[in-house]
């Protein structure tokens, strides 16, 4: 397994793509060769076959495919297959020898596939050439012939080559012998309704050859010699979903182990690289099916999610594990102290399990190989396993103003989920501070803790750079009692207008208590967040202010939506009030003794109305 860039190799891909088209044809080309277009054929032409070398998966729903199929230059290739892909992704492009791509088109026709004989018919039609008795009761008696199945010339009807053997006659057996002399190595035209019983003389095949629509992609390939011609799309139906075990080695040293779980609802993959990718890429056409995947092959489409809208076929999104896709949560970072390092645990040298830390820009792959999984199965593969420093803290967070806390406990007592969540969320937790030192970051996903051998507690790793550092929510502290009180030092009316709206500015002071009643002693971590600013903090705590504020958007409205944004999620605030203030926090650690208090003050400043 390694981990590389994925935007290099689209960079490839691209530059392999430009590369000169073969200005010769050979004669009597059609002109429609050079340009992708959509057509129908009668019979499908004898299939090439191409291999899935790669995938590139998201945690979104969809993937890249990487196919590549051996040609020769002036020839035109047919590959059973077109891809479903999303508008704009289907590209063709040599990989090896003096071979072009002179263009490509999508075509339709009639088939044959190897399935599991389900009906007679089915059977029968794989038969050909193997003998069979028929038989049946009628007024007269009971008829029987044998003979060899010649054709299928329908769903349903067959022609017999019977033999003269075939008809005898014993008792209360009638020998019927056919019009045009049947009975003697004619024709019999029959299907499996009008008989009996059809006993199979030869033995039958263990797989049928059934009849079926089939969509082509057809490569026309300019040069000479032999050659290998990849081509890519995104296609919608691949997933994975990262999982974390995180497991206890001893005081300051955690095994962080990360398996991805596969979903692969588009192609059969034998032997393939899979890329799971961190990051989700904007793709601005992911909800639109390429021009040339044929309306008469959409049936499966459809039923992975898609549906007709203006004439054409747009996505819905793909989610057949609602859980999973939650999972997704683009790359959601600690919002604080990304790059500092704390005291405790001493440093560990990571072992990545195999896996690379090329740089791979703004997105980054974890590379496994040689994947076997065929198409509707599901799997999980071991990604990587690191060993790291680890620190047990506390931590309080406390968000919004006292108002809002108390509609906030108010809201919570009649018994809604959310704010019971974002109550809970506001006592002291115990945490694992884990220090991502290996050099990949670790993307978003869910985290169960091992200690002991037992199962201790869930919570998610959010998006951690390499370097960085993440704290991972076990138990509340229910021995460490807290509280938290704001004084309204003075109130200027009117203060600040914007667009004929008027502004109290609001000025005071806050003081944050915490008492342990643990045995030992305990690092205790408080951020006290509001929409507003926090200065002169105790204790050397350190403020923080993001951008916004001053009547300009800010990315925080979304705060007041999601309790799980992160660790914004633990305030809600007025939407109106983020045009004249800016999310702010200070964030103290703090070593608290037994039965200790601790008193933590700062003064602060906002906008209301």
């Amino acid at each position: 397994m390694r981990r590389t860039s994925f935007w290099a190799v689209l960079a490839v891909m691209s530059c392999a793509t430009a590369s000169g088209a073969d200005a010769t044809r050979p004669a009597g080309g059609s002109a429609t060769s050079t340009a992708a277009a959509a057509t129908r054929a009668a019979v499908a032409a004898p299939a090439t076959p191409a291999r899935v070398t790669r995938v590139a998966m998201f945690k979104n729903g969809y993937g890249f495919v990487f196919r590549q199929v051996a040609v020769r230059g002036g020839t035109t290739v047919h590959v059973d297959g077109a891809p479903r892909a999303v508008l704009g992704t289907l590209w063709a492009y040599p990989v090896e020898g003096d071979v072009s791509v002179r263009g490509f088109r999508a075509v339709e026709g009639r088939g044959t596939e190897d399935r599991d004989c389900a009906a007679l018919p089915d059977l029968l039609r794989s038969s050909v050439g193997k003998r069979v008795r028929l038989s049946r009761t009628t007024e007269s008696g009971s008829q029987s012939y044998v003979g060899t199945v010649e054709r299928a010339v329908g769903d349903d009807l067959f022609l017999l080559r019977t033999e003269a053997s075939a008809c005898t006659t014993g008792e209360g057996t009638a020998c019927a012998a056919p019009a045009g002399g049947a009975a003697d190595g004619g024709l019999l035209a029959f299907s499996t309704a009008q008989f009996d019983s059809i006993v199979f003389v030869d033995a039958p095949p263990e797989q049928c050859t059934a009849e079926v629509d089939r969509a082509q992609l057809v490569i026309d390939v300019g040069g000479s010699g032999e050659g290998v011609i990849e081509y890519t799309a995104l296609e919608q139906g691949l997933k994975w979903v990262p999982e974390y075990r995180v497991e206890r080695l001893d005081d300051d040293k955690v095994r962080v182990t990360l398996q991805g779980a596969l979903v692969n609802d588009v192609v059969d993959l034998a032997d393939a690289d899979v890329d799971l990718v961190v990051g989700v890429p904007h793709y601005w056409m992911s909800g639109t099916l390429s021009p040339l995947v044929i309306e008469g092959a959409l049936e499966d489409v459809v039923e992975a999610g898609y549906y007709r809208v203006n004439d054409r076929w747009s996505g819905r999104e793909w989610n057949s594990n609602a859980w999973a896709s939650n999972v997704m949560q683009t790359q959601m970072a600690m919002p604080y102290d990304a790059g500092q390092q704390y005291g405790g645990a001493g440093e560990v040298q990571a072992d990545l399990g195999g896996v690379s830390t090329a740089d791979a820009d703004e997105l980054s792959l974890y590379r496994v190989e040689h994947v076997t999984l065929a198409k509707g199965e599901r799997a999980l593969v071991r990604v990587f396993a690191v060993e790291v420093p680890v620190e047990d803290i506390y931590k309080w967070e406390i968000g919004g103003t006292e108002a809002e806390a108390t509609s906030l406990l108010q809201q919570a007592a009649s018994g809604d989920a959310t704010a019971l969540e974002r109550v809970s969320r506001q006592r002291v937790w115990h945490h694992l501070r884990l220090d991502n030192r290996s050099d990949q970051p670790w993307t978003t996903g869910p985290a169960v803790y091992f200690a002991d051998g037992n199962v201790v507690a869930q919570d998610r790793i959010t998006y951690t750079p390499a370097g960085a550092r993440v704290d991972l929510r076990l138990t509340q502290a229910t021995d460490i009692l807290v509280s938290w009180d704001d004084v309204e030092d003075r109130r200027d009316r009117a203060a600040r207008e914007i667009d004929d709206v008027y502004w109290d500015l609001i000025q005071g002071h806050g003081e944050l208590s915490v008492r342990s009643h643990e045995d030992e002693d305990i690092q205790l971590v408080v951020v006290r967040r509001m929409m507003g600013t926090i200065s002169e903090a105790s204790d050397s705590g350190d403020v923080h202010t993001e951008p916004g504020g001053s009547s300009t958007w800010s990315p925080y409205l979304l705060w007041s939506t999601d309790p799980y944004a992160g660790d914004y999620g633990a305030a809600y605030y007025d939407w109106g009030s983020t045009r004249v203030n800016s999310p702010t926090w200070c964030e103290w650690k703090v070593t608290v003794r037994p039965d200790q208090e601790k008193k933590l003050t700062y003064q602060f400043r906002y906008y209301t109305r």
